[in-house]
């Protein structure tokens, strides 16, 4: 089995379509902390960057990007 993401963005992405739209909408933080968690359990220094600079800075920007792919049913980048 491809393993795409860590734990944290594997359970993501196991909810309905639904529900990840409304994390998406509402609590976008939550996927910069899942990018920022799976980067540490990766060992991957791109994610962890992206994912700490997604906590903080990428919440316009970054909120637009995980509406589209949330609405259209795909996986956000680097989750």
């Amino acid at each position: 089995m491809a393993k795409k993401g860590a734990v944290c963005g594997n359970t993501i992405m196991s909810l309905p379509w639904i529900g990840r739209l409304l994390i998406a909408i509402f609590l976008d933080c939550v996927l910069g902390v899942c990018r920022f968690v799976d980067g540490i359990f990766e060992r991957r220094i791109l994610k962890i960057i992206i994912g700490f600079f997604w906590i903080f800075y990428g919440l316009v920007i970054g909120w637009i990007v995980d509406i589209v792919f949330m609405a259209m049913g795909g996986r956000p980048p680097l989750l």
